[in-house]
């Protein structure tokens, strides 16, 4: 995962000491992440498959009230692919009686869950990742050695 880079601080969440032009480059920054961008589309792309295209139906209207755009449409698009997958292959399981080919199938499972809950989390549909997105985290840092041993 090399290249992925330092995680983005919203402006209440950084502590970093930045002049007045940076503090509204950034705050620019957040506002077009969340508001400047279009909504994601309500139709499915046609490339997708009919699980896929059903799982688009149903998260994009809950993902309209999150920062999720039409610029993330990848991600999304992604996380359907890989849900149609998993499901396809839950029902290819239940038709399989050879333990070897039971063994493989679980193992390409375990791989496709996997992806599912990275993209997942990129756009927002875990619990974990959107307290992220809403909840700013504010550390209150212990400033001496009394305030750190609490005298």
């Amino acid at each position: 995962m090399a290249g992925k880079g330092r995680k983005y601080k919203v402006l209440e969440q950084s502590e970093a000491n930045l002049t007045k032009q940076q503090q509204e480059a950034k705050f620019n920054a957040e506002i077009l992440a969340s508001d400047g961008y279009k909504l994601l589309q309500n139709s499915p792309p046609n490339r997708l498959s009919g699980v896929a295209k059903a799982e688009w139906k149903r998260i994009v209207p809950d993902l309209k009230n999150l920062p999720v755009r039409a610029v993330d449409r990848a991600m999304v698009e992604q996380y359907c692919f890989w849900y149609s997958q998993f499901v396809d292959l839950s029902k290819r399981l239940e038709a399989v009686d050879d333990v070897d080919d039971r063994m493989k199938i679980l193992g390409t499972l375990d791989k496709v869950s996997k992806n599912i809950r990275s993209a997942a989390s990129e756009i927002g549909l875990t619990v974990d990742s959107r307290m992220r997105m809403n909840v700013p985290k504010k550390e209150d840092k212990p400033k001496t050695l009394a305030d750190k041993l609490g005298f």
